[in-house]
C-alpha cells in the first residue's frame, strides 16, 4: 500500500489549499452562491474524469453511496457554519481528533487496548486545542474572527460525520462502487441543496468590494476552489479505497500547517507563536498515535 500513499499526501495538499481558499472567498462573497458554483464546477469535473477512468456502481452499492453523500453534505454544512466562528487552522486541528475517535471505536470493538501512552497523547492533543482556542479568545488582536464555542461543536460534528462516511467508502467499494461514483453521489445530493440556498439569496452578493483585484473575483475564486475540490475528492477517495482509513487520516494531519500559513497569508487569521506551538503539539500527539 505504501507505494500508493502519495495520493493521500497530494489529497492533503489540495484539501488544505481548497479549505483555506474557501475561507478567504466566503469572507468576501455570498457563501451560498459561492458554494453552489464551486460545487457545480467540481461536479462537472468529476463527470469529466469519470468519462476517462469509468463510473462503476451496482444496485447493492447504491444505498451506501447515497448515505455517504448525505453524511458528507451534513459534514460540509457543519464545516461552513464553523468557518464563521473558528479559524481554519483550529478547525483542522480539531478535525485531527478523528484519529483518536477511530482508535476508541477500535478499542470498543476489541481490536485495540487502551494504554497509558494513548491517554497521554490524547491529553496532549486536548491541551493543544485549548492552547490554540484560548489564544484566539483572550485577545481580539490574535484572531480575525469572533471565536465562539459553537464553532468547536460544529467542527466536532463535521469530524464525526466524515469519519462515518469514510467507512462507508470501504463498504461501497466492496460492493462495486468506484471513487467517481462515490463523489458524484455527494454532488447529486449537495447541488440541489446549495442551489436552493443560492436562489433564496439570504446574504448580500458581495461582502467586500474594497479590493476589486482579479484574485478577489467571485468567478475566479469559485473556479479555483472547484478545481482544487475535484482533484482532492478523487485522490482522497482513491486513498481510502486502497489503504486503511487510519493511515490516510494520519497523513492528512500535516494539512493543519498548510491551512494555518495559508490563512495567515490570506489574512483570515493572525500568526502568533502560541498558535504555532499548539499546532506542533497537536501534530506530535497525532504522530505519536500513528506510531503507537
Amino acid at each position: 500500500m505504501t507505494d500508493k500513499r502519495y495520493t493521500a499526501v497530494l489529497a492533503t495538499l489540495f484539501d488544505s489549499a481548497s479549505d483555506a481558499t474557501l475561507d478567504y472567498a466566503v469572507s468576501r462573497h455570498n457563501i451560498h452562491k459561492m458554494v453552489f458554483l464551486l460545487s457545480l464546477i467540481a461536479g462537472i469535473g468529476q463527470v469529466a474524469i469519470g468519462a476517462f477512468i469509468g463510473i462503476d456502481c451496482t444496485f447493492k452499492a447504491l444505498p451506501y453511496v447515497a448515505l455517504h453523500g448525505i453524511l458528507i453534505l451534513l459534514g460540509y454544512i457543519c464545516f461552513l457554519k464553523a468557518l464563521k466562528y473558528t479559524p481554519i487552522a483550529l478547525i483542522g486541528l480539531v478535525q485531527s481528533s478523528e484519529l483518536f475517535f477511530t482508535t476508541i471505536i477500535d478499542c470498543m470493538l476489541g481490536y485495540l487496548t487502551l494504554s497509558a501512552r494513548f491517554l497521554a497523547l490524547l491529553s496532549l492533543f486536548v491541551f493543544a486545542i485549548a492552547l490554540f482556542y484560548i489564544n484566539c479568545i483572550k485577545n481580539e488582536k490574535t484572531s480575525v474572527k469572533e471565536v465562539k464555542p459553537i464553532g468547536i461543536v460544529l467542527t466536532l460534528g463535521t469530524m464525526f460525520l466524515y469519519v462515518v462516511a469514510t467507512y462507508l467508502i470501504k463498504v461501497s467499494a466492496a460492493y462495486g462502487a468506484s471513487e467517481i461514483t462515490l463523489n458524484l453521489g455527494y454532488y447529486v445530493v449537495a447541488l440541489p441543496y446549495f442551489g436552493y440556498l443560492a436562489l433564496k439569496g439570504k446574504d448580500n452578493d458581495t461582502k467586500d468590494t474594497s479590493n476589486p483585484r482579479w484574485y478577489n473575483d467571485f468567478y475566479f475564486l469559485a473556479f479555483a476552489i472547484g478545481v482544487l475540490e475535484t482533484i482532492f475528492y478523487v485522490l482522497e477517495t482513491f486513498s481510502f479505497i486502497n489503504d486503511t482509513p487510519t493511515i490516510v487520516m494520519a497523513i492528512k494531519q500535516m494539512g493543519i500547517f498548510v491551512m494555518f500559513f495559508l490563512s495567515v497569508l490570506f489574512k483570515t487569521d493572525k500568526f502568533t507563536p502560541q498558535k504555532l506551538i499548539a499546532l506542533i503539539l497537536g501534530f506530535i500527539a497525532i504522530t505519536g498515535l500513528y506510531f503507537n
